[in-house]
């Protein structure tokens, strides 16, 4: 187990598993060798079998460390099934809907037919649904998934946390990075999205 600023630890020996957590928060140099990261990987050249897992939460739309890790992966979304129609889908934010002033009434709704699920619902979607590649491109597998899709978080709360969230921008930051599972844009097409 090695820090990410502890430039002895990661040139010491050739590793088989990194499992790199957080890796926005990693300091740009570790010591005199550079970027933590990059020397953990380096070390794994020499082995056949190597495994290098990162996992985090991403945060500022350009300098995220993950954002530019995406763009070389298959980029996999997790595709639930509306237990109505049976369109499939990837849930995002636009999926979620509320009365107005009522965010503690807030479901998932189908893009395609209409219906607004229950939750119980919501979680059968989950259950059944399955991992789709959208890209070609990337020559890795990369996995992104947001709380809409997470059995332990229900649209509802989301929907509350949002509103709060929603008049300070360091708030709102940390809900999109955290919620959504997306970069930050500063004053973005994709920010003003969200606003409901």
């Amino acid at each position: 187990m090695v820090g990410a600023n502890s430039e002895a630890g990661l040139a010491s020996r050739p590793i088989r598993i990194i499992l790199a957590d957080e890796i926005d928060r990693y300091p740009p140099s570790a010591g005199a060798e550079g970027d933590p990261l990059s020397l953990a990987i380096k070390r794994t050249r020499t082995i056949w079998n190597r495994r290098i897992v990162m996992v985090l939460t991403p945060t500022i739309k350009g300098i995220s460390r993950i954002e530019q890790e995406w763009e070389r992966l298959d980029d996999r979304l997790y595709y639930v099934g509306c237990t109505h129609c049976g369109h499939k889908k990837s849930l995002s934010w636009g999926h979620v809907k509320w009365p107005d002033g009522k965010p503690e009434e807030a479901n998932v709704h189908c893009e395609d037919c209409g219906a607004r699920w229950s939750e119980a619902e919501r979680l059968v979607a989950i259950l059944w649904g399955v991992w789709r590649a959208t890209s070609d491109e990337g020559s890795q597998v990369g996995f992104h998934i947001n709380e809409i899709t997470s059995p332990w978080a229900m649209p509802a709360q989301m929907a509350v946390d949002f509103l709060k969230a929603k008049g300070s921008p360091e708030q709102l930051k940390m809900w999109v990075n955290t919620s959504l599972g997306l970069p930050w844009e500063e004053r973005s097409e994709g920010v003003v999205m969200l606003m409901h």
